[in-house]
């Protein structure tokens, strides 16, 4: 059994912000590649964008709902 590559993120000051973990996961759901026609690209760069946008909305929303029902 393989396992794919492992990456590890620090912070030394309460955690990473939403906006790195959707930049992250929209890493891993979407690729541009450089030799792509420009237009194509282009195109894939906005939606890439627009993608980022939709998953740090989630992230932000996920966050206040776990703040809203925790109990400690």
């Amino acid at each position: 059994m393989a396992v794919g590559n492992v990456e590890v993120h620090t912070s030394s000051d309460g955690g990473h912000p939403p906006e790195f973990w959707a930049e992250r996961i929209v890493a891993r759901l979407m690729t541009v590649a450089e030799t792509a026609p420009q237009p194509i690209r282009d195109q894939a760069l906005a939606f890439r964008d627009q993608m980022k946008e939709v998953v740090l909305t989630g992230l932000k929303q996920a966050i206040e709902s776990d703040r809203a029902y925790r109990r400690d």
